[in-house]
């Protein structure tokens, strides 16, 4: 059953609990190696102790690389496996840590077979993986044209498999944490569809939640180069999108909504209120908030468009939840899933 990168989150706690290693597949761009990095995040914050992070990618590696060098020891009369650095240290990189096996599919089967003793035994040669450290792996599949390979069943049996799919609201909800312009969250509201597109792409620009992470910091660039940056990430189809849904824009701004939210202009196109509810709850907070709810309030807004805005602000904000004004619009919107 495909997940949301967040769902795979949840389940790769149990997995770690369980002490089983997790494989991540799905397509490029849609988060699983940010995502792993959350996960050594999220297990410090529930374990109360420091999560290092490893990212291992075997396709710039060679067999030697993994198993060591064998180097002679002249005084014993046999030889010792020299390890490579970038394997987890105790001392230099904490007790405890994930080790990613990042872009897996990407190795060709001899290096997947080098694999095997890491992440079944926790050793290999002489080297022992850290008692503190969990492998878990990630990969595209073959149906997504990269350079994924067939993974054979021994290195697959090794894992427990999580087929992770695109998710416009989860990207939302993460973008307005980082900062991504609120232009380009508005935009992902208003088509999400267009998060993840490889129909017709040409494979060197499409659109993916990666892809449109870094839209977001060009968003403030000069009007007469902006779309051509932004065709040059996403290509020209999801750039066009975004052109004409820019240029349909029709927004107030932050200040003159909290200056005067009754009677403050508010948009008709739904683009551009997708855009406005993304500019509110970004820059929402305990003083402003109460203007915000009135000016959202308004029948012309729109409930839907509201939801959507509030939801976000609080996502993103979780103290917003202690405010009187989200206190009564909550209360009045019991219907609304939070």
């Amino acid at each position: 059953m495909p997940e949301t990168l967040k769902a795979a989150l949840e389940l790769a706690e149990h997995y770690y609990d369980a002490d089983v290693p997790v494989y991540w597949h799905g397509p490029p761009g849609v988060g699983k190696s940010q995502g792993a990095r959350q996960l050594a995040k999220r297990l410090g914050e529930k374990h109360k102790r420091k999560y290092g992070f490893k990212d291992l990618r075997l396709s710039n590696k060679l067999p030697e690389d993994i198993s060591g060098i064998p180097v002679p020891d002249l005084e014993q009369r046999m030889a010792v496996w020299l390890k490579a650095e970038f394997w987890p240290d105790q001392k230099r990189d904490g007790e405890y840590g994930i080790l990613m096996f990042d872009e897996l599919s990407d190795a060709n089967k001899g290096l997947q077979s080098c694999a095997y003793q890491i992440i079944l035994d926790r050793k290999i040669n002489d080297f022992e993986l850290p008692k503190g450290w969990w492998p878990m792996a990630a990969g595209n599949r073959r149906e997504d044209r990269a350079a994924a390979q067939t993974m054979s069943t021994a290195l697959a049996d090794r894992f427990a498999h999580t087929e992770i799919v695109v998710d416009p609201k989860g990207w939302v909800e993460w973008a307005n944490k980082e900062g991504v312009d609120d232009l380009v969250t508005g935009f992902i509201n208003f088509r999400p569809e267009l998060l993840h597109k490889m129909d017709g792409a040409d494979m060197l620009r499409f659109p993916t939640p990666r892809s449109w992470e870094r839209v977001g910091r060009l968003c403030r660039a000069p009007h007469n180069v902006l779309f051509r940056l932004v065709e040059g990430v996403v290509g020209a189809g999801a750039a066009g999108e975004f052109r004409a849904y820019m240029e349909a824009l029709d927004l107030p701004s932050i200040e003159e909504v909290i200056k005067d939210p009754k009677k403050c202009h508010i948009p008709v196109k739904p683009g551009s209120k997708y855009a406005m509810s993304s500019m509110l709850s970004r820059y929402a907070d305990r003083k402003n908030l109460a203007a915000i709810v009135t000016y959202i309030g308004r029948k012309e807004f729109g409930r839907d468009f509201e939801a959507v805005c509030m939801l976000d602000a609080v996502h993103r904000e979780t103290a917003l939840c202690d405010t009187t004004a989200w206190l009564e619009w909550a209360n009045r919107n019991k219907d609304v899933h939070l």
